[in-house]
């Protein structure tokens, strides 16, 4: 029996998809092949979306209704594209994936999949593996996944970075749990709302 919503699901998945390969390919054809590392938030969310818009996995509906939807958002309002030789193609790409990982959860918890409450604690442990791998790789690599060595020019994050790198770390935590729990009471709303 087909899930409910599966062709859309399944449409938006094959989108994301070309979205996803035009990306890699612009930055490995420019010799680029550390940026391509799969290790920013949001690239890991497109994955997590690709994945939920083929079938029903619960963990990872979490993982983006505390995690990778909000920083889709952000990253929507403050973007920060690489710069490339093929920049229109890469911001069309840029807005697309990011578009496509907020609209499949929104499109799979519409077709009835549900983040679970609660789950603030757990993503938060799962972002600090996520942090301490991308913290090594961007040593390793002279990368900046997680924008854990630096901030993205013109967003509120060089702010905090100007009161110093330790301080910009407790920042990048602080918006982080700030973010699942802001989430989280949300999502404890929608479900109050639909039990009554």
């Amino acid at each position: 029996m087909e899930r409910r919503g599966g062709w859309i699901l399944a449409s938006m998945g094959h989108v994301l998809a070309v979205s996803l390969v035009a990306t890699e390919a612009i930055l490995l054809l420019e010799g680029r092949w550390q940026e391509a590392l799969p290790l920013h938030l949001c690239s890991l969310s497109a994955m997590a979306a690709l994945v939920l818009a083929f079938g029903e996995h619960g963990m990872l509906l979490d993982f983006l209704w505390y995690l990778g939807m909000p920083g889709a958002a952000l990253a929507l309002i403050f973007p920060a594209p690489a710069v490339t030789r093929c920049q229109a193609l890469l911001n069309a790409s840029y807005v697309t994936t990011h578009a496509l990982i907020l609209i499949i959860p929104l499109t799979a918890m519409l077709a009835g999949m549900r983040p679970r409450r609660g789950r603030a604690p757990a993503m938060m442990m799962i972002l600090q593996g996520i942090a301490l791998v991308a913290y090594f790789v961007n040593r390793a690599l002279g990368t900046d996944f997680l924008f854990l060595m630096a901030p993205p020019a013109g967003t509120p994050l060089v702010t905090a970075y100007s009161w110093g790198y330790p301080a910009y770390l407790l920042a990048l935590e602080a918006i982080m749990l700030a973010v699942c729990m802001v989430m989280d009471t949300i999502l404890s709303q929608l479900c109050r709302k639909s039990s009554e």
